[in-house]
């Protein structure tokens, strides 16, 4: 069967996207004089813990001649980060931004472990008490559920000895202020979707909650379809030169329509973590303004009555009990998995808006 080019690419961000799940890593210190091999092992090792830092994460795909896909897209998202220890709600604030297909979007969620934000197109929202509420007890009970596990790379089944091709390592190098060594290499595209079914298949015994939009498998046809459309895979890897935690990882590719489609795509992921284990500071945004008021923004877009009936009360800033106040909340939380369940398709979107008044 012949994937045409827009799902394939879904298919690579797939993989790509769960080679982002982790950075931990770390081990003994490193030199420009430290074969690759220990190199990777110590990175990848799971063996220090990320505790704060300053994540950034872009990715851009520059489509031509593909229906649906053509012209740069780019994503980017990052921010501060601060654990509050055990398996508690950290604190953070991540921004992200969407530029292509003629629009430019820009949104954020924050947490200050007491209160939960939400910024659109540069206005603050306070996400209502019960709410965040919810959240943060469902985020604390996964990490609950997988304390025994400690998600690395490795223990996801994801072990880049496996399928780097020609690494070396290239010597010193800067992340940010961070000392580095720089790892290069190719990639053997087969054996990095063994190790991606590995970790897509461990994901959910860990309660690894960003998998969530990951399929559970690729299936042997996608395999071969993704292993035939990716050209020019290449890799680079900067490991903390006193600590060998992960810094930064690169990743760049073609993809090439199948036999008998049209078009072609460069896809390139740059993740990062600087700061690393450096206290980062989270502050509550002055003048948020009351959620119900965001869904009465988006309803003006064309999201039609987010803004009115039990939406209004979803988005109050109090925290008062009863069935109206139930209600609305379960509305806003089907609401909300119907939007992301959407994905960039308007049409589905704008039917999700009929659940916010739903009885």
């Amino acid at each position: 069967m012949i994937v045409p080019l827009r799902p394939l690419l879904l298919l690579v961000l797939a993989a790509l996207a769960s080679l982002a799940l982790a950075a931990c890593g770390g081990g003994s210190s490193a030199s420009s004089d430290t074969s690759v091999d220990t190199l990777l092992k110590n990175t990848f090792s799971g063996s220090k813990k990320v505790k704060s830092g300053k994540l950034a994460l872009t990715l851009r795909v520059d489509a031509k001649g593909a229906q649906g896909v053509n012209g740069p897209v780019t994503l980017k998202l990052g921010g501060p980060f601060q654990s509050q220890g055990g398996q508690k709600l950290p604190k953070f604030k991540i921004d992200f931004t969407f530029d292509g297909a003629g629009q430019s979007i820009k949104a954020g969620i924050s947490s200050t472990g007491e209160k939960g934000f939400v910024n659109f197109q540069g206005n603050d929202y306070v996400v209502s008490d019960p709410v965040f509420k919810q959240f943060r007890t469902g985020y604390e009970q996964a990490q609950k559920q997988g304390a025994k596990q400690n998600t690395s790379l490795s223990t996801l089944g994801l072990n880049p000895r496996n399928w780097l091709t020609n690494a070396r390592n290239a010597g010193d190098a800067k992340v940010g202020s961070d000392d580095t060594i720089k790892i290069t290499g190719g990639v053997n595209v087969p054996r990095l979707l063994d190790d991606v079914n590995n970790a897509l298949a461990k994901t959910k015994q860990l309660g690894v909650q960003t998998a969530r939009k990951l399929p559970s498998q690729l299936t042997p046809a996608q395999k071969q379809q993704v292993s035939q459309s990716v050209k020019n895979p290449t890799v680079e890897i900067y490991t903390g030169k006193d600590d060998s935690i992960l810094r930064r990882m690169v990743i760049a590719l073609n993809v090439t329509a199948p036999k008998g489609q049209t078009g072609s795509a460069a896809v390139n992921l740059d993740f990062s973590i600087s700061d690393v284990n450096k206290d980062q500071t989270v502050p509550e945004p002055s003048g948020a303004k009351p959620f119900a008021q965001l869904l009465s923004s988006l309803g003006s877009l064309g999201l039609g009555g987010l803004g009115t009936g039990s939406a209004g009360s979803a988005g109050s800033t109090g925290s008062s009990s009863g069935s109206g106040s139930g209600s609305s909340n379960k509305n806003l939380q089907k609401y909300s998995k119907c939007v992301t369940d959407a994905g960039g398709d308007a049409t589905k979107a704008r039917k999700c808006a009929d659940l916010l008044t739903a009885p």
